[in-house]
C-alpha cells in the first residue's frame, strides 16, 4: 500500500514556512539568488502606421498593396546585475585558460560560517564570486526594466477573385523584417543585443481557393465543393551559443538531415570552448534559418439537401496533403556528436479526417 505524503486533513505535514518580511533587514536572502522589480516604471507602447492601395483589375478581381511599420518602445526585459565586471573577463576569440583558472580558483571565503545553509558558508569560495558587486548573493535579477524594443517592417500584396461562377481565390504575399532588442549578449553589456527576432519570417505566401464544382441539379453530380490552402513560409532563425567560429561559408541546407551545414567552420574540441569571456559572436543571423513551411491542406465537401432547411454535409479533409516534412533546427552544440544534424520533424505527417455534419 502507498501512504500519501499529504492529505486533505493535513495538507502541510512539514508545517508552513511563514514569510519573514523585513525582520532580517539587510541580511534577507543572503547567500541566495534574489530578484526584484525595477523601480524605473514605464508603460510600454507601440508606434504604428500603415497605408494600403486597392484597385479592381477587372470584374470580381481586386488587388491590394500595402505597408506596415511597428515600433515597440519601453518593452520589459529582465537583467542580471550581479555579474563579474568586464575588466576581469577575457576578450580573446579563443579559450583563455589563464582567465578561467584565475576566476574559478578557490580563495579564502570571508563569509565562512556566517551564512549557514547556503553555498557561501564554506571555508573557500571561487574568486569570481567575490568579484561580483554584491558577493554576498549568488545572483541578483532586476525584472521588468523598460529597456527592450522592437522594429517591424512589412510590405504585402493581396489578390482576390471574389466568388463568381462557383470559384473564389485569395492570394497573399508578405515580405517583412522584425528586429528586436530583447536580451543581452553579455550580462555586462549596457544595452540589449540588436538582432533579428526569433519570430521573424521574412517571406510568406498563402494561396487559398474554394470551388463549387460545376455540377448541380439536372447534372451528373451535385453539391460538391473543393477547397485548398497552400502555404510557403521562411523558417525561424537559428539560435547560436557562445561558439568559436573560424569564418567561411556554412553552406547551410536546412533540409539535409545528415549534414545541414559545414561543421568544420567551428571549433568542436570540448576542452577548447569559450568560458569567462565577453562574447562577440551574434546569437542569430537573418540568413541562417531552419527549414520553412511548405504545406498544402485540401478538403472535399458534399452537401446533401434533405429538406428545405435540413442539410447533411459530408466532409473529407486532408492535412499536409502532399505529406511534405518540415524539419526542426539542426543541433547547434559544437561538442555534441549530433552537431549539424537534424533529428526531428516540426510538423505532422499527412492525416485524413472524415465527418458528417447535420445543419438545420
Amino acid at each position: 500500500d502507498l501512504t500519501p505524503y499529504a492529505t486533505l486533513s493535513n495538507p502541510f505535514p512539514d508545517g508552513i514556512i511563514r514569510p519573514v518580511g523585513s525582520a532580517q533587514g539587510l541580511a534577507t536572502n543572503l547567500g541566495r539568488t534574489v530578484g526584484f522589480f525595477s523601480n524605473d516604471v514605464k508603460n510600454g507602447y507601440s508606434l504604428r502606421w500603415n497605408f494600403n492601395v486597392q484597385r479592381e483589375l477587372w470584374r470580381n478581381t481586386v488587388i491590394e498593396a500595402g505597408y506596415i511599420y511597428n515600433h515597440g518602445v519601453h518593452l520589459d526585459i529582465s537583467r542580471q546585475i550581479d555579474f563579474v565586471p568586464a575588466q576581469y573577463l577575457s576578450t580573446s576569440p579563443f579559450r583563455d585558460q589563464a582567465v578561467i583558472d584565475r576566476l574559478s580558483a578557490n580563495v579564502t571565503n570571508p563569509f565562512a560560517g556566517l551564512i549557514p545553509g547556503t553555498t557561501l558558508t564554506g571555508s573557500t569560495v571561487q574568486r569570481q564570486q567575490l568579484l561580483r558587486p554584491s558577493p554576498q548573493f549568488t545572483g541578483i535579477t532586476e525584472r521588468t526594466t523598460p529597456q527592450a524594443s522592437s522594429f517591424f517592417h512589412m510590405g504585402q500584396v493581396r489578390v482576390e477573385k471574389r466568388f463568381s461562377h462557383g470559384f473564389q481565390l485569395l492570394g497573399n504575399y508578405l515580405y517583412s523584417k522584425l528586429l528586436e532588442r530583447r536580451s543581452r549578449l553579455n550580462d555586462v553589456d549596457p544595452l540589449p543585443e540588436k538582432r533579428i527576432s526569433s519570430d521573424d519570417r521574412p517571406q510568406r505566401f498563402v494561396l487559398s481557393l474554394t470551388w463549387d464544382l460545376p455540377f448541380g441539379k439536372g447534372k451528373a453530380i451535385g453539391g460538391w465543393t473543393v477547397a485548398a490552402i497552400y502555404t510557403v513560409q521562411a523558417g525561424q532563425p537559428l539560435g547560436w551559443g557562445n561558439v568559436i567560429y573560424y569564418g567561411g561559408d556554412l553552406k547551410l541546407d536546412p533540409r539535409s538531415i545528415d549534414h545541414a551545414f559545414d561543421i568544420t567552420r567551428f571549433n568542436r574540441v570540448s576542452t577548447e570552448q569559450l568560458a569567462s569571456n565577453i562574447r562577440t559572436f551574434p546569437s542569430q543571423f537573418s540568413t541562417l534559418r531552419q527549414d520553412g513551411v511548405n504545406n498544402l491542406d485540401f478538403s472535399a465537401i458534399k452537401n446533401n439537401r434533405i429538406a428545405e432547411k435540413i442539410n447533411l454535409q459530408f466532409r473529407c479533409e486532408f492535412f499536409n496533403f502532399l505529406n511534405h516534412p518540415t524539419f526542426n533546427a539542426p543541433s547547434l552544440g559544437p561538442t555534441s556528436s549530433a552537431f549539424g544534424t537534424i533529428t526531428s520533424q516540426a510538423n505532422l505527417a499527412r492525416s485524413v479526417q472524415m465527418a458528417l455534419r447535420l445543419v438545420w
